[in-house]
Parts: C-alpha cells; sequence; structure tokens
C-alpha cells in the first residue's frame, strides 16, 4: 500500500516538475506580432479579413515588428464556367489571389500567392441576387487567403 502510494506521489511530482520546467511562456514559435505594409493599396476586404484573422490568433500589428508582411492588393479573377442554351450565363469561377512578401528582421524569407476558388450559380434575369452572392463569396476567399497566409507565416517564421 506504501509502495503504491508513493509511487503515484513520486508521478505526481515528476508530472508537477515538467509542468513547472516548461514554464508560462510559450515556446512554440508561434508568431506574437507583425507589421503589414500595403505599398500599393490595400483591397478592404482582404484587408478585414486578414486582420480579424491575426486578432483570432492573438497575433499584434506593430509597425516596429521583427516580422514584416508586404501584401499586393488582390487580383480577383472572373470566368464564365458555364453558359445555358439562350446565352445566359449560368455559372462564374471566382479566384481571387493574394501575393505577399515575407521578412524577418531586413531579410526575405521568400514570397508566395496564395490562391483560392469559388462557383457562383445565377440566371441573367436575377443578377442583383447573385451579386451579393458574389460579394459574399470574395469574402470567404479572402477569409480563405487570410488563414493560408497566416499558416505560411507561422510556418516560415519559426
Amino acid at each position: 500500500m506504501k509502495r503504491r502510494l508513493l509511487l503515484a506521489l513520486l508521478t505526481l511530482a515528476l508530472t508537477a516538475c515538467g509542468f513547472h520546467l516548461k514554464g508560462s511562456e510559450r515556446g512554440d514559435g508561434h508568431l506574437r506580432e507583425i507589421s503589414l505594409h500595403w505599398p500599393n493599396g490595400a483591397d478592404p476586404t482582404f484587408q478585414n479579413a486578414l486582420e480579424a484573422a491575426l486578432q483570432q490568433q492573438h497575433i499584434t500589428l506593430n509597425d516596429a515588428a521583427a516580422v514584416r508582411l508586404q501584401i499586393d492588393p488582390t487580383d480577383q479573377d472572373r470566368i464564365r464556367t458555364a453558359i445555358g442554351g439562350k446565352g445566359d450565363t449560368q455559372e462564374i469561377e471566382l479566384i481571387d489571389s493574394v501575393h505577399i512578401r515575407l521578412e524577418k528582421n531586413g531579410a526575405t524569407l521568400g514570397e508566395q500567392t496564395f490562391s483560392s476558388r469559388s462557383n457562383v450559380r445565377y440566371r441573367s434575369n436575377t443578377y442583383l441576387g447573385s451579386s451579393a452572392e458574389e460579394d459574399e463569396a470574395h469574402q470567404q476567399l479572402a477569409r480563405d487567403n487570410a488563414d493560408k497566409l497566416i499558416r505560411y507565416t507561422n510556418a516560415r517564421t519559426r
């Protein structure tokens, strides 16, 4: 009985020691702050999505941060992928691409283009509803590209 109690106590002590040695400081290499630069102007949809994603990941914006992102405006392509028998467009493919350059302490870590795709279906006579669907699709594509950018940045800055 005493052996079991001693064994349980030692196991608990070792576990507690491990947590104590680890400390409260995160050593996972997770990005904490970043500086964003939009030399050719910002796309408001992507900028809002990126700032929201950074906030969700607890990454703060700081102009003096060691990690710097230079972001080009979003390139939006709109391709008709299906046309009805009467010549009315029935499906549009939306492709949003964002090109970035990543730097840390003035050294370039890499350049990358992130792209996301979506399809929107509509008929010519209901364009107003489909226009709102396209706007919603662009917002979702911006969120997707922002998430990809954060994952890439975290991986490159470790």
